[in-house]
């Protein structure tokens, strides 16, 4: 077979970076198909660790413990779920094309009460924005904001929870794309995602039943969830096996126009390097997937591939990039296996922001 380059293996510590490996022949394993040929089909991803280019955002308080991260559709703004503090964190993107130190906006605490926010999801829609906040009680809080407006509305427009909503320990939320007519909500005591169908815009209200819940004996304790910027594909961590499972969405005339995905995965990546996966994200062009480790210090990016079976992704890690301070990571770790590492992810047309309870928010610029 012809050797195909792959993006440059990469480790940094601290400030420096060095190349582990590049232009390595590409040969992977299909599965149930061995020595199926896969190329690779963004062939570089690439993250700017320089201290200059690395934007940090430290949270207001020690109290604020940061798990999840969203861009806006403009990326001008980074909304960011604490957990114990139970609020979400605004902050914009100022005249100098850095994000402002301080939040402009704090959403929950007396204004509108939030049960342990643990993630965030930004979506446009029509002419508002709406942020959906996952809760770990069981609950999606919806606020909104009018284009027109500077913030958003202080309490939320729409809640979807119950019983019916068979949520519990929602500790992910997306929209689903390209619409983003659903919402998606990761179940971690059930294993299973939920999707919530829109039925209304003025006001917003969403269906109190999901219409489609995905269910893989791969889904355990799921964490977070991605999707493809073209709605095409899902990722979903699962915190509780140390791997992330990726699904493609069922084609409208085999699904009779319900949303569907599964129902089993093209991939499931089963990286030694994982350690408590907590969230993912898709690039927007080339749909690199990258993944936060809670109980290690550092995210990892994995490529799509195209194969006789069709697109799946690399088993093996591309990228990988420390995240926090080392000394700080070790003496969490320690006392937590669980904690300690980068949690939430997001990713825009530019920057890939990483938070955490330690650290607060990391920017960085990468090149796809």
């Amino acid at each position: 077979m012809r050797n195909r380059s792959v993006a440059v293996l990469v480790q940094t510590e601290g400030s420096a970076t060095r190349a582990l490996a590049a232009e390595a022949p590409l040969r992977e394993t299909g599965a149930g198909r061995p020595g199926t040929e896969a190329v690779a089909i963004g062939r570089t991803f690439t993250i700017d660790t320089g201290a200059s280019s690395v934007q940090s955002l430290a949270p207001p308080s020690k109290s604020e413990r940061l798990e999840g991260v969203a861009f806006s559709p403009s990326g001008k703004m980074i909304a960011a779920a604490t957990s114990e503090s139970n609020c979400v964190l605004l902050f914009r993107r100022g005249a100098d094309g850095r994000f402002e130190d301080a939040p402009f906006q704090r959403l929950g605490g007396l204004d509108a009460p939030l049960n342990y926010p643990h993630d965030v999801a930004i979506s446009l829609c029509e002419d508002a924005e709406l942020l959906a906040v996952a809760q770990r009680a069981g609950a999606i809080a919806i606020f909104q904001r009018k284009i027109s407006d500077e913030k958003y509305a202080p309490e939320p427009k729409f809640e979807i929870s119950g019983p019916e909503s068979t949520l519990a320990f929602s500790d992910g939320v997306a929209f689903v794309p390209p619409r983003d007519d659903y919402l998606a909500a990761c179940n971690l005591e059930k294993g299973t995602i939920a999707f919530f169908r829109r039925v209304s815009m003025s006001p917003i209200q969403f269906e109190a039943e999901p219409e489609f819940e995905l269910k893989h004996r791969s889904i355990y304790r799921p964490d977070g969830l991605a999707f493809s910027s073209c709605g095409s594909w899902l990722a979903v961590a699962n915190h509780g096996d140390d791997s992330v499972s990726i699904f493609r969405r069922g084609r409208r005339m085999f699904t009779r126009g319900r949303i569907e995905y599964g129902p089993a995965p093209v991939t499931v990546i089963r990286d030694p390097r994982f350690r408590c996966p907590h969230s993912v994200a898709f690039s927007p062009r080339t749909s690199h997937l990258v993944v936060t480790n809670a109980g290690a210090n550092y995210f990892n990016a994995y490529a799509p591939e195209r194969g006789w079976l069709g697109m799946r992704w690399s088993e093996s890690c591309m990228l990988q990039v420390a995240a926090g301070d080392e000394r700080i990571f070790r003496e969490i770790n320690m006392a937590n296996k669980m904690e300690g590492g980068p949690k939430g992810v997001a990713i825009s047309a530019s920057e890939v922001a990483v938070c955490s309870p330690e650290f607060g928010i990391r920017i960085y610029s990468y090149r796809e």
